[in-house]
C-alpha cells in the first residue's frame, strides 16, 4: 500500500520539478527580452537607463534586496530584431502547443471528418440564417484550427471536383441519415448552389465524434445511465449519468486548449463541457423517464413544466407565417445591392474628389478642452500638459477676474478698456526638450495656412481689384465670370457700422451682365433672405443649395451673443447658391455646413474661397461687395472700402482705362508674365479674355 502511495507522489514531484523548471526558462527568456529592448531603446532615448536605475533602487531600498544597476547587465550590442524574436518565443512558449495524433485519424472515414467539420461550422451560427454550401466551404478554409487531417479529408472526398463537392456530398449525407439539415437547390447568376435553410441541433450534435460514440452505445449501458425525457416538442438533456458521461461534466476525458477551454476528441473547443458556438449542452445519456411536465432541478428537486396552450401555438404558427422566405430574401438583397450600385461614386467623381485632398495629410490641430495649460496639468493629474492647442488668460491692470471671460473675446471693440478676461494662443512649451532627452528629435511641423494645393497662386493669377460705386459701375466691362460671390450691406433695420443699401437699390445692380453660365453665392441674414431670394430670381437666377456658417469664437464654441438678430442672438448665416445656364462644376465634393471663427464685422470665412476652387477650377471669379482682406489670388473684387485700382489683366487694364481715363490704375504696367499669358490666350482660336 505504501509503495502505491508513494508512486502518486513522485509523479506529482516530478511535474512540479517540470513546472518550475519551465517558469523559470520562461522568466529568463522575459528578462533577456526585455534588456534588449532596453538597449536598442536606449540610442532614442538617452536618459532611458539612468531613469529606471533611479526607479529599481527605490523599489530595491524598499524591499531590503541588493540593487544591480543595468548598465552591468545591458547586452554590448543591442538588436531590436533580437529583442523582438525573444519576445515572440517568450510569448509562444507560455502557450502549450497540442499536435494531433495521426493514429487518431488512420481509421476515420474522410466522409465522417467533413460532416463533423460542416455540423460544428452549421452549430456555430447564432442565431442560425440560411448559408449556401460556398459559404460554408470558405468558413472551413479560414477556419486557423483545423488539423492538416481535416483539411486532407476535403480534398480526398471532393476528388477532382473540389473541395466544394466535398461539402455538397457531406451536406447531402447529413440530409439522408439524420435529416439534421434542411436543403434546397438555386440557381444563382446561372450557377447552381445548395443552401441550407433550416438545422436541427440536436441532431447535428450527434454528428460531432463525441456524440456519435455516445449514441452508439449498447442499450443495456443506456438503460443504466439515463434516458432522454421529452416534455412537448422539445427534448430536456439530463445530467447526473454515470461513468464516461459524468467524467465528461466534470473534467475527466477533457484536455485544455490553447483558448483556456476544453478540447474534444478532433479539436472541438469546448467551454464548460459545451461544443464551441453551441447554445446548448449536447445531448446526454438517459435518464429513467419521469412524469410528464415534471423536471429534475437541482439536488433532485422536482420543478413542474407549464404546458403549451392553444395561444402558444398560434403565436408559434403566426411568427412562422411572418418570416420571410429565401427567394423574398434573396430579392431584397439583390435590392439592396442595385442600390448601393446606384449611389456609388462614378470612376469620374472619385478622380475629381481625389484631386483636390490635402498633400500631406490633415493640417488641423484639436483644441484642447481645458483651454490653458494649468487646467489641462490640473485636470489630468500631471506635470505636463497635452499636445493641443491651449490659450492663455491675458490679464491686464484693469481686469476684473471675478466677473469672468468676455463674451466677445477677441473681437471686442474696447479691448484696452475691458474688464473682462481675454485669451491669447499660448504657444510656450511646458518642459524645454532638452530636459525632455528629445534635443535630437525633429521639431514638430508648423501648421501651414490654407490654400489650394491643387493649384498654385501663379496659375490662379494675381488678385486684382477696383474702388467704385457698385450702384453706377459699368459691369460690362468686365466681362463673363464663372464663379461670383457677393456679401451686400443689407438693411436688416438695425444699427451697423457700416452704410447700406436700401432694397430696390440692391433689386436694380447690374449682375446680370456679369454672367451667362455660371454660380452665384450671396450672403444674407435676418429679413434679407426672402430678398435675397428675390433678387437671384430678378437677376436670372434659379436657387439650387444654400451654405450654413456656425460661427464659433476664439475659443472655438458656439457664439451666443451675436451683434444681429431681433428676437434670438444669430448664431449663423446662410449663403445662398444660384445657378444660371449649364456651367461645368464639380458636384459632390464638399458639404453645405461650414464651422469657422468669427473675426472682424462681417467678414466671411476664408474656407469659402478654396470650396469655390474645387467647385469651379481655373475659371475667372469676381467678388462683389470686397474689402482688402477679401483680395485672392486668381479673384476680382470690386467695392467701395478697397484701396484705388489694380488690374494686371491686359484686355481689363484697356477696357477699363477706356471707360475711366481719369483713373490711376496700378501697377503702371502689367507684369511680364501675364501679358505672356495674355498674347498666349488671344492667340488660340475660340479662345477671348472676356470670357
Amino acid at each position: 500500500m505504501d509503495s502505491e502511495s508513494s508512486a502518486p507522489n513522485e509523479d506529482s514531484l516530478s511535474a512540479l520539478t517540470e513546472m518550475r523548471r519551465q517558469l523559470e526558462s520562461s522568466a529568463e527568456t522575459a528578462n533577456a527580452a526585455q534588456l534588449e529592448l532596453i538597449a536598442s531603446l536606449q540610442t532614442l532615448v538617452p536618459d532611458l537607463v539612468s531613469s529606471l536605475d533611479l526607479s529599481l533602487k527605490a523599489i530595491s531600498c524598499f524591499n531590503n534586496k541588493p540593487f544591480t544597476p543595468l548598465s552591468q547587465t545591458l547586452p554590448s550590442k543591442p538588436s531590436l530584431s533580437k529583442a523582438r524574436n525573444r519576445k515572440s518565443q517568450w510569448q509562444d512558449s507560455k502557450i502549450p502547443v497540442l499536435n494531433d495524433s495521426a493514429s487518431n485519424y488512420e481509421k476515420v472515414d474522410p466522409l465522417s471528418v467533413v460532416r463533423s467539420m460542416v455540423a460544428v461550422c452549421l452549430l456555430e451560427r447564432v442565431p442560425f440564417n440560411p448559408i449556401d454550401s460556398g459559404t460554408v466551404l470558405r468558413k472551413l478554409e479560414n477556419d486557423s484550427s483545423a488539423t492538416v487531417y481535416e483539411k486532407s479529408a476535403l480534398r480526398e472526398l471532393g476528388g477532382e471536383s473540389g473541395a466544394i463537392s466535398a461539402v455538397e456530398i457531406a451536406l447531402k449525407s447529413m440530409a439522408g441519415d439524420g435529416g439534421g439539415v434542411e436543403l434546397e437547390d438555386f440557381v444563382i447568376n446561372g450557377k447552381s448552389t445548395m443552401m441550407i435553410v433550416s438545422i436541427d441541433k440536436h441532431r447535428l450534435l450527434k454528428e460531432l465524434p463525441k456524440s456519435k460514440q455516445l449514441y452508439e452505445m449498447s442499450s443495456d449501458d443506456r438503460n443504466k445511465n439515463g434516458e432522454l425525457g421529452r416534455s412537448g416538442d422539445m427534448e430536456i438533456a439530463y445530467a447526473g449519468g454515470r461513468g464516461m458521461q459524468q467524467d465528461m461534466w466534470n473534467g475527466g476525458m477533457m484536455m485544455m486548449g490553447p483558448r483556456g477551454g476544453a478540447l474534444g476528441p478532433r479539436g472541438i473547443g469546448i467551454i464548460g463541457g459545451v461544443p464551441r458556438g453551441v447554445g446548448v449542452p449536447p445531448p446526454m445519456l438517459r435518464k429513467p423517464p419521469m412524469a410528464h411536465g415534471m423536471l429534475q432541478g437541482v439536488g433532485g428537486n422536482t420543478l413542474t413544466m407549464k404546458p403549451r396552450t392553444e395561444e402558444d401555438d398560434m403565436n408559434d404558427l403566426e411568427a412562422l407565417l411572418n418570416k420571410k422566405s429565401f427567394r423574398e430574401m434573396q430579392k431584397s438583397k439583390t435590392g439592396e445591392e442595385l442600390l448601393d450600385l446606384i449611389h456609388r461614386p462614378t470612376a469620374k467623381e472619385t478622380a475629381n474628389a481625389a484631386r483636390f485632398k490635402s498633400k500631406g495629410g490633415s493640417q488641423v490641430k484639436e483644441y484642447c478642452s481645458a483651454l490653458t495649460k494649468e487646467d489641462c496639468r490640473r485636470q489630468s493629474r500631471s506635470f505636463i500638459a497635452c499636445e493641443k492647442v491651449h490659450f492663455r488668460r491675458i490679464i491686464a491692470a484693469h481686469t476684473d477676474m471675478n466677473l469672468g471671460d468676455c463674451s466677445f473675446l477677441d473681437t471686442c471693440r474696447h479691448m484696452k478698456t475691458c474688464k473682462y478676461v481675454h485669451y491669447e494662443l499660448d504657444s510656450t512649451p511646458d518642459v524645454s526638450p532638452i530636459m525632455m532627452g528629445q534635443a535630437a528629435l525633429p521639431l514638430p511641423r508648423p501648421l501651414k495656412s490654407q490654400s489650394a494645393h491643387y493649384c498654385s497662386e501663379v496659375e490662379l493669377g494675381e488678385p486684382q481689384w477696383i474702388n467704385c460705386d457698385i450702384r453706377s459701375f459699368r459691369m460690362d466691362i468686365l466681362g463673363q465670370f464663372g464663379v461670383i460671390m457677393a456679401d451686400p450691406p443689407w438693411d436688416i433695420h438695425m444699427e451697423l457700422p457700416y452704410g447700406t443699401m436700401g432694397d430696390e437699390e440692391m433689386r436694380n445692380l447690374n449682375v446680370p451682365a456679369l454672367q451667362t453660365d455660371g454660380l452665384i453665392f450671396l450672403w444674407v441674414t435676418g429679413r434679407a433672405m426672402e430678398l435675397g431670394r428675390e433678387c437671384l430670381e430678378r437677376w436670372g437666377y434659379k436657387r439650387v443649395e444654400e451654405i450654413i456658417w456656425v460661427k464659433t469664437n476664439q475659443l472655438q464654441r458656439i457664439i451666443r451673443t451675436g451683434r444681429t438678430g431681433h428676437w434670438l442672438n444669430h448664431s449663423k448665416e446662410h449663403c445662398l447658391v444660384g445657378v444660371k445656364g449649364n456651367p461645368e462644376v464639380n458636384r459632390n465634393i464638399d458639404t453645405d455646413v461650414i464651422v469657422a471663427e468669427v473675426r472682424e464685422t462681417s467678414r466671411k470665412p476664408d474656407e469659402m474661397y478654396p470650396m469655390l476652387e474645387r467647385i469651379s477650377p481655373r475659371t475667372r471669379k469676381l467678388e462683389l461687395f470686397a474689402r482688402m482682406h477679401n483680395a485672392q489670388a486668381g479673384w476680382i473684387s470690386l467695392g467701395n472700402q478697397l484701396q484705388g485700382v489694380r488690374l494686371v489683366d491686359e484686355g481689363l487694364r484697356a477696357r477699363f482705362k477706356a471707360a475711366y481715363p481719369d483713373v490711376i490704375v496700378q501697377p503702371p504696367s502689367p507684369p511680364r508674365s501675364m501679358m505672356n499669358n495674355t498674347s498666349a490666350a488671344e492667340s488660340e482660336p475660340g479662345i477671348s479674355t472676356n470670357a
